[in-house]
Order: C-alpha cells, then sequence, then structure tokens
C-alpha cells in the first residue's frame, strides 16, 4: 500500500469511527429525573416519555401525593422517588434533569444541576431576582453542561418562520415598534384559590411579569434581536377590589420597553377584557410595525403599507402554537449542540421580566444597566 492510499485508508478509517461514535451517541439512553411534579412537571412527564430512548430514574418532589402521582404516571420506568433533590443529583444514573419546581427555586436548583454535571431543562424564569440570574450565569459560564430554558414559544415551528421573515427576508422593512398583549376576562374566585401559595406570593413567583408574562416578552426580545435598555410601566391587583402592585399577583398590567437597538414594545396583559369587546381583539398576540408595513405574528398576516390588502402567509391550519422543545433538549444531549432557548435566552428573558416588575413597583423607569448583570 502505497503512502497515498495508506492516507485515504486513515482518513477513511477515523471518518468512519468518528461516524460510528456520533450514531452511538445518538442512539443511547438518556437517564433523566424530575425534580418537581406539580402541574408544569406533570405535563413535561406526559412530553419525556413520548421521546425515544429516554428513561426516567428519578423523580423528587416536597408532596408525596405529587410523587405517587408521577410514579403512577411512569410505571413503565419504576423510578424511585425523594423529597430532597440533593439526593436526585448524587445519583451516577441521572444525565439530564428536568426542574419544575416553583419560580423562586429555579436558579438555585439549575446552579445545582450544571455544578453537578446534569444537563438541564429548567422551566421559566431563570431567577426572580437579578442576584439569581446572575448566578446561573455564571454557573453555566463554568460548566461542561447546558441548560435549556423552558421559554417553548421558541420552538414554535410558526413563529419561527415569521421571525425569520422579519430578521433575513426583511418583509416589513427596519422593524420599530411591536405592540403585544395578553389579555382575558377576569380569573374566577374558585380557579384563584385553587393555584398553589407560591404562585399567589409575589415574593416566590416574582409576580405575573415574572411567571407568566415571560413568554410574550420573550418573545418580543426575539423579534427586536436585543435586549431592553428602559423600562416603565404600571399594574395593581383589581379584583375584587383594586390593591397596590407588590402585595398580592398582579392581574393586571402595561410596561413600555425601550430596546439597546431603540425599538419600541407597548406590551399590556389584563384579565378584564369583556369577550363583548370586539374593537380590540382579546387574546394573545403580538404586530411588529415597520418602515414596510406591518406583520401580525399570531395568525401570519402581513399588511404592506403600498397595498390595501393583507397577505396571509400561513394557512389556517398552520396557526397555533404546537412547539417541540422536548425533543430538541434531548436532539441536543445526543448531538453536543447548544440550545435555541439557551442560558442568555434564559438569562434576558428574566432580566426582561424583573425589568419591567421593578419599573411598575417603583413607579419609575428602571434601566438594564441598574440590573446589575452582564449576559
Amino acid at each position: 500500500m502505497n503512502a497515498t492510499h495508506r492516507r485515504q485508508f486513515v482518513l477513511g478509517s477515523v471518518a468512519a469511527l468518528t461516524s460510528s461514535q456520533l450514531l452511538k451517541s445518538q442512539q443511547r439512553e438518556i437517564r433523566t429525573a424530575f425534580v418537581g411534579i406539580g402541574v408544569r412537571g406533570t405535563a413535561l412527564v406526559t412530553q419525556v416519555l413520548q421521546q425515544p430512548d429516554v428513561k426516567v430514574t428519578a423523580v423528587c418532589d416536597i408532596d408525596p401525593k405529587a410523587r405517587d402521582h408521577a410514579q403512577g404516571m411512569l410505571r413503565r420506568d419504576d423510578p424511585p422517588s425523594f423529597s430532597d433533590y440533593r439526593q436526585v443529583l448524587d445519583r451516577k444514573d441521572v444525565d439530564a434533569v428536568i426542574v419544575a419546581a416553583p419560580c423562586y427555586l429555579h436558579s438555585e436548583m439549575a446552579v445545582a444541576c450544571m455544578e453537578a454535571g446534569k444537563y438541564v431543562y429548567c422551566e421559566k424564569p431563570l431567577g426572580i431576582t437579578p442576584e439569581q440570574v446572575d448566578r446561573a450565569l455564571k454557573a453555566a459560564a463554568r460548566s461542561k453542561v447546558f441548560l435549556q430554558i423552558g421559554q417553548q414559544l421558541r420552538y414554535v415551528p410558526t413563529l419561527r418562520s415569521m421571525i425569520r421573515k422579519i430578521h433575513e427576508d426583511k418583509i416589513i422593512g427596519e422593524p420599530f415598534v411591536i405592540k403585544a398583549q395578553r389579555h382575558s376576562t377576569p380569573v374566577p374566585p374558585a380557579a384563584e384559590q385553587a393555584r398553589p401559595d407560591w404562585y399567589k406570593d409575589v415574593r416566590r413567583s416574582g409576580d405575573l411579569i415574572v411567571e407568566n408574562a415571560i413568554h410574550n416578552l420573550d418573545v418580543c426580545n426575539w423579534v427586536a434581536d436585543s435586549h431592553p435598555a428602559s423600562a416603565y410601566g404600571h399594574g395593581k391587583k383589581y379584583f375584587p377590589k383594586p390593591m397596590p402592585a407588590g402585595t398580592l399577583m398582579m392581574d393586571g398590567f402595561s410596561v413600555e420597553y425601550i430596546y439597546q437597538n431603540d425599538m419600541h414594545l407597548d406590551y399590556s396583559q389584563l384579565y378584564m377584557h369583556p369577550r363583548s369587546l370586539k374593537v380590540l381583539r382579546g387574546g394573545q398576540w403580538y404586530v411588529v410595525y415597520g418602515s414596510a408595513g406591518a406583520i401580525d405574528l399570531t395568525d401570519g398576516t402581513l399588511y404592506k403599507m403600498d397595498s390595501p390588502d393583507p397577505v396571509e402567509l400561513l394557512r389556517p391550519e398552520e396557526r397555533g402554537e404546537k412547539e417541540n422543545a422536548m425533543s430538541e433538549f434531548y436532539a441536543c444531549i445526543r448531538e453536543n449542540r447548544k440550545p435555541v432557548a439557551d442560558i442568555k435566552v434564559a438569562a434576558t428573558a428574566a432580566l426582561t421580566v424583573i425589568m419591567g416588575r421593578e419599573a411598575i413597583y417603583r413607579r419609575q423607569s428602571v434601566t438594564w444597566k441598574e440590573l446589575g448583570v452582564s449576559v
């Protein structure tokens, strides 16, 4: 065998070996633990059970009823249960952890997972204070594993398509302004009463803007392709009688954000939108205005500045929020790649809503720099 043939043989053998190793890595079983298995955690259990080559090897919750319910759902894998999440992180049969505990515990648990060398899918928000976000960012920078945040709208194909048309195809020219909202009728008293105590406690949930609106505001960050430089807002607990913000979880607020790239966001979340009010559409939507027109991201409609007729970019059957965040989580582990909703997305979203909350509470403008966190 001459030198040329020998070199081709060696290179071919290395390529075959690399391909074989990659295939083996992609096919390997990923052993997963759940920390927090309430309403959201239970929904994620259902999704994880649908993933190929994934086995649940531990469940953890301080509530024994929640643990029993989860073990019933997971009869296929028969995982042991724990009340202390640190016991889960000590196990050698855990590769990845799904964190779906209350908001105020996310940062602490996510940091512990990364320090233990476990991949982590953490529900939003990453943290409810700037200090919590900062600790998670620093842990991720030191870690060899990754964090994927539960900003699952990042994995909705239609949203990805519409935002790509804004960024890459310049379908509305230069984007200037985002109008977004999340409106509904008042929450029924029985439904509000049924919520867990931590959710209603703003010191543990972070309040409505942090626990809930973070999904919508993350989409706006994605559209703006930037982070806010300042925020100003107002809100309170309106029903059954008005109470100042910062006491009980708000049921209405509005925030104005100015982004670092000078885009402007006007966001409103109100649980006081009568069903009969049609002049302003209820529900959740995002409209982006630019130099050449506007686009409604929710239904995929383009309104050109120089045309009287709207353009439907999505068929009716394509509309809706069908996401694949869980399958992407496991694909990223197997393929050793960074998730779309990574630690930077997580931190930016959390700091955005924290800044908005503080602007509402203080009744004055709050800047990104005041938060003191470098992303």
